[in-house]
């Protein structure tokens, strides 16, 4: 899927874009296919799936538990693919971004992680580590595109830098830290935001602390979309191990909700 012409769609037409994170394997390998459906249900419009591993930087308590945990249980970097390609026979409507560190790519080989990624149906990657100017790291042909980051604190000469770099957006971390839900996000917040879309010139994505609907429309009204992670993890944590599916689904509708209230509908 041509995640640029996808994302491009849906701002055009005013849709707030909503893309929920799944470490893959938590809260078990077995329920994660199943994780993903139920969140392409509840509106889900792309959904970012994490590859577990040991020392994820970006990552706050609530995600590296997570991580750890499908670690533990198994998963990891080539079975989260193989999942990844069973979401996209069965949705592939609905893009996947896969969020992971670089170390497990790099001993996979980028010739092979691009051509099982491509395979996958895999849309987009995000590399915490690995900074735009180190991406001839992994460049092999059929590699999906790199979406960058930009922080509160990135200057304006980097926006500008990242935007000409043709991503399908551009990943808005919130916050300065790591994951993990917040009770209150900065108000500078929203100027953050509008800077990064104005300097950019890319759809914005916003990630890292967004754990209410709430929450919702006062980011979204300043970018395209939000991303929730720590926040569907504690729900998926504090869920019945035998009805993941419809906890996942719960907790995304009310977020669907908000964002539909401010655009164009999902469907």
């Amino acid at each position: 899927m041509d995640l640029s012409a996808f994302i491009s769609e849906r701002v055009v037409s005013g849709q707030k874009l909503l893309a929920p994170y799944l470490c893959a394997g938590f809260p078990n390998p077995e329920a994660t296919l199943a994780i993903l459906e139920a969140l392409a249900d509840a509106g889900a419009d792309l959904i970012e799936l994490g590859v577990p591993f040991s020392d994820p930087l970006a990552d706050g308590p609530v995600l590296q538990a997570a991580s750890i945990r499908a670690l533990r249980a198994g998963m990891n970097l080539e079975t989260t693919l193989e999942i990844a390609g069973q979401f996209q026979e069965r949705r592939p409507t609905v893009p996947l971004v896969l969020m992971g560190y670089v170390n497990p790519i790099l001993a996979m080989g980028r010739e092979r992680f691009a051509s099982k990624a491509s395979a996958a149906g895999i849309a987009g990657l995000l590399i915490p580590d690995l900074p735009p100017e180190c991406e001839g790291l992994l460049q092999a042909p059929g590699l999906p595109p790199l979406i960058p980051f930009a922080a509160p604190n990135t200057p304006i000469p980097r926006l500008e830098a990242l935007g000409e770099r043709g991503a399908p957006f551009l990943y808005a971390v919130s916050v300065l830290g790591v994951t993990g839900t917040r009770d209150a996000l900065s108000k500078n917040v929203p100027v953050f935001l509008a800077r990064a879309k104005q300097h950019s010139g890319l759809p914005v994505l916003a990630g890292f602390g967004v754990s209410r609907p709430e929450q919702v429309p006062e980011l979204a009204s300043v970018c395209d979309g939000v991303i929730l992670g720590s926040a569907l993890a504690k729900a998926l944590e504090a869920a019945d191990p035998a009805k993941l599916p419809g906890a996942a689904e719960a907790f995304l509708r009310p977020f669907r909700k908000a964002l539909d209230a401010m655009g164009a509908p999902c469907c």
